[in-house]
């Protein structure tokens, strides 16, 4: 985690997506997840932090987590998520060091339904 980025590392192209509600049209809503407004994708840096695999239900099920270094912002949180390379990765943690730090480091996992 402690790892030096440099603004070159920034090669992948992520995307912030946040659950949004719309009327169903039966007075009830439909939950669906849409780009964040603000600046949705940017580079980052992502890094393997572990892999697993398993077989539930008779079914195979790989997770992973990993840590996307981007830019520092402070809009995203752990209610959003990352699509990358077509994949969701549910945000688990958002490594906070100040509003002047120049990025910041997020953990995502894959594989796992939120």
């Amino acid at each position: 985690m402690g790892r030096v980025v440099r603004a070159g590392e920034l090669d992948q192209r992520i995307t912030f997506q946040a659950v949004t509600k719309t009327p169903d049209g039966g007075g009830g809503t439909t939950e669906a997840w849409a780009d964040i407004a603000t600046d949705p994708t940017v580079w980052a840096d992502p890094q393997p932090l572990y892999g697993k695999e398993g077989v539930e239900d008779g079914a195979r099920n790989a997770t992973g987590a990993w840590l996307f270094k981007i830019r520092n912002r402070q809009d995203v949180d752990e209610t959003h998520r990352i699509m990358w390379n077509g994949e969701p990765y549910n945000i688990s943690r958002i490594m906070r060091r100040g509003s002047r730090e120049l990025y910041l480091t997020i953990e995502a996992v894959r594989g796992v339904a939120q």
